[in-house]
């Protein structure tokens, strides 16, 4: 019952994520030294996680998202050591790690 329950409240947290809050005009292309996270596979692997894997996988997103990024590099660091992941896990989880890592590149080479 409880699985079933936070699987709802986190499918609605991407729907919501994913629809908006309405119309806006369209963004200006982000700077060179923005990148934007592609995560869809992220989520889509671990739809299915146990509780404990999607709790590490939420907190590495979350610290995405507000730009934290070493402590989502930490986060991802210790989502990849769990014993638990499946090879799809692993490997979305081993591609946003590169693409923090990238970002965090990225904002060193412009002094951010």
């Amino acid at each position: 019952m409880q699985n079933k329950i936070l699987r709802a409240v986190f499918l609605f947290a991407l729907a919501a994520f994913l629809a908006g809050c309405g119309k806006h005009p369209a963004p200006s292309p982000a700077p060179a030294s923005e990148q934007t996270f592609n995560a869809v596979q992220y989520f889509q692997d671990f739809d299915s996680a146990s509780p404990e894997l999607k709790t590490l996988a939420n907190r590495a997103w979350m610290s995405i998202q507000s730009g934290a990024f070493p402590d989502a590099l930490k986060s991802l660091e210790e989502l990849d050591a769990n014993p638990a992941l499946n090879a799809a896990q692993k490997k979305s989880v081993a591609d946003l790690t590169a693409q923090v890592r990238k970002q965090i590149s990225a904002r060193a080479a412009g002094g951010q």
